[in-house]
């Protein structure tokens, strides 16, 4: 045992010994591993590439995007002049490094709005560098790490970044940008719908014919967009108004001759490339709804008006023509109607969307009332056990001739109704008639026991949903005292 032990010890001891030995290290994390030591960028253009293989985090290092890390390196650059600086990072083998831009001091950083990319594409960081701001700029990952490459260079704003440059568009017709190297000029008009877009460039449009336009973000959120009339920025009014994500396009009335401005813009944390399509906006389909769609004279009935627009635009303006001389105006507000007689109605409607384009629909909507009623429920006033007793119920009817079943039921010991008799017959339609379901009843020792017998009927009919458009008269209650003899 001896001479196993002695070898086994041997062995750890070198191995330590070997661990701890002067002159074998580790390889030596980057020079700029931390906020403290960042690798200094001190003109533009500017590249560095680098390993990131033995990189690690700082107890205070933020989260890029809000996205964790388990390495970050760090670079400042310190603006000279004001001006658009983009950078961009890159890996050739592991995944390319996040990136995000902070200006303050150690353990108090304010993220640049706008000047961060995690997993999105293309993965650059684009800001305004104001001349004598340091930026301090973070490059980290999630574990890929390795060789990497970091460029900073300056790019030009957008061409029509300003609202004198609005680039002329015509329909069709589809149109791109970059809205990280866009921004708002001092005073510039906000959005209704969407004020803080202030990442923005203009388009200008003159239809040389009047027609309803749209205009479309290609993309599933895209950014917000807002058609204006007016050929100056201090005398410009809103047409229409969608926010970015919102997923429909603007849509209006362009008028031949007169000039729309179109201000395509996102907020600085979602800019990024776009793309845009001016189209004729396609006309209404609409159609009107109806709830319920088999209403009886006691039912108010809601009636709604679509447009049946692919671009998901409603009516704001119009009339719903109820078809028995009655109508209501669309105001946006629910329409309801009840109609006062059975019959088939034509049913119309004419609406108009903010965009000015117009359509009309008609349905008809059937009203048929069926409805029958008891009339009568005559149970003995007492009764003794095994005796046997006449039960009548009586139905009166004054709408359509019906087939109605007359259920009787017996409240059992155990609290439930148990039924104790069913009646079919033929109810003709008449007024002031009344129709005896004739039933019969033999007292039980357990009615005895209960010293009564409570009973229910119930009148059904065989008529179209909804069947009887009165049901809470179609049941009644009775009782009958029980003795033992």
């Amino acid at each position: 045992m001896k001479s196993f032990i002695r070898p086994f010890v041997a062995g750890i001891a070198a191995v330590t010994a070997a661990l701890l030995a002067p002159g074998v290290a580790h390889a030596a994390a980057p020079s700029n591993d931390d906020f403290g030591a960042a690798t200094a960028v001190t003109a533009l253009p500017f590249t560095a590439s680098q390993t990131s293989s033995e990189a690690t985090t700082a107890p205070d290092d933020p989260a890029p995007c809000g996205t964790a890390t388990t390495w970050t390196v760090w670079y400042d650059y310190t603006a000279t002049a004001d001006a658009l600086v983009r950078v961009t990072p890159s890996a050739p083998v592991a995944a390319r490094p996040f990136v995000a831009v902070y200006t303050g001091d150690r353990g108090a950083l304010t993220p640049v709005p706008g000047a961060c990319a995690a997993w999105s594409n293309p993965g650059t960081a684009t800001f305004h560098a104001t001349a004598g701001t340091t930026y301090h700029v973070l490059l980290g990952q999630q574990f890929n790490q390795g060789d990497l490459t970091v460029a900073f260079g300056t790019v030009p704003p957008a061409p029509n970044d300003d609202f004198a440059d609005g680039v002329p568009v015509a329909v069709p017709g589809q149109y791109a940008g970059d809205l990280t190297v866009a921004s708002a000029e001092p005073g510039e008009v906000r959005p209704s719908c969407d004020p803080a877009a202030d990442r923005s460039v203009w388009f200008r449009f003159t239809p040389d014919r009047t027609r309803p336009v749209s205009v479309q973000a290609l993309a599933d959120w895209g950014p917000g967009i807002t058609v204006y009339r007016g050929t100056s920025p201090a005398a410009l009014s809103e047409v229409d108004c969608v926010a970015s994500g919102d997923r429909r396009p603007a849509v209006f009335d362009g008028v031949a001759g007169e000039t729309y401005q179109i201000r395509v813009a996102d907020d600085a944390d979602a800019a990024s490339r776009y793309d845009i399509e001016l189209a004729v906006a396609p006309p209404l389909s609409p159609w009107i709804g109806a709830y319920p769609d088999t209403p009886t004279v006691y039912d108010d009935v809601t009636l709604t008006p679509y447009t049946g627009d692919p671009l998901r635009r409603d009516f704001v303006s119009g009339e719903v023509r109820f078809g028995d001389g009655g109508s209501a105006p669309i105001t946006g507000a629910p329409i309801t109607h009840r109609y006062a007689a059975d019959g088939e109605y034509h049913v119309e409607v004419t609406g108009s969307t903010a965009d000015g384009r117009t359509g009309t629909a008609s349905r008809t909507l059937k009203v048929e009332t069926h409805d029958v009623a008891l009339s009568d429920f005559v149970v003995p006033a007492k009764a003794r056990v095994d005796e046997t007793k006449q039960i009548k119920v009586s139905v009166s009817n004054a709408r359509y001739d019906e087939t109605v079943t007359v259920t009787l039921y017996r409240l059992s010991e155990h609290g439930y109704y148990q039924q104790v008799g069913q009646s079919e017959q033929w109810v003709p339609a008449q007024a002031g008639r009344k129709v005896v379901f004739p039933f019969a009843y033999t007292y039980t020792a357990a009615d005895v026991a209960a010293g009564k017998t409570s009973f229910k009927v119930v009148a059904t009919i065989d008529a179209p949903y909804p069947g009887d458009a009165r049901p809470a008269d179609n049941e009644l209650l009775g009782t009958t005292t029980v003795r033992a003899g």
